[in-house]
């Protein structure tokens, strides 16, 4: 509904060009790295430095390495078809989880029996403090984490029962 009633957008030439020519660059090239290899770098990476147990250094180093992987591999990957474009593009998209991943497990800095998350820096598992949960975004390049309550939809704006909210949120007066 909102889409129907809105003015179109203004486009952005420079962004638009930009985004081509990064889909686009694996197809311009006819030698280097197959999607295939760059998927196995990416895993290699998360099991070594982001694997079942997680520290501070090692997943510090895990980010080294994503970025490594992108400045260098990346710039190298090729696709000699519709198929393997779509591969190395799903690649790609895995390198940027791989990274949040290791952000948001930077910022988690206690470990934790229901998530399965276990800091060797952090040991004590489930400390009080650490009951929320945790959030990350990227603000002009730098990832900055933040938190919630884990009951955050229920406390103010919200209303504070999940019938009062759903019945806000739902246009419904049952």
């Amino acid at each position: 509904e909102y889409a129907l009633k809105s003015d179109m957008p203004e486009l952005d030439r420079n962004q638009i060009d930009q985004e081509k020519e990064r889909v686009y660059a694996p197809v311009k090239r006819e030698n280097g790295i197959g999607w295939k290899e760059l998927q196995a770098g990416l895993c290699r990476i998360m099991q070594d430095y982001c694997g079942e147990i997680k520290s501070e250094e090692v997943l510090k180093t895990g980010l080294e390495w994503l970025e490594s992987i992108k400045e260098s591999e990346g710039e190298k990957v090729y696709a000699r078809n519709p198929h393997e474009l779509a591969r190395t593009l799903e690649c790609f998209s895995r390198l940027t989880v791989s990274q949040m991943i290791i952000h948001a497990s930077l910022a988690r800095k206690a470990s934790n029996l229901t998530l399965g998350f276990k800091r060797l820096d952090y040991p004590d598992m489930n400390p009080p403090e650490w009951e929320k949960f945790l959030t990350i975004q990227q603000d002009n390049g730098e990832v900055k984490a933040g938190e919630l309550p884990f009951n955050y939809w229920l406390l103010p704006p919200y209303a504070n029962t999940y019938k009062e909210n759903y019945k806000k949120h739902s246009g419904t007066e049952d």
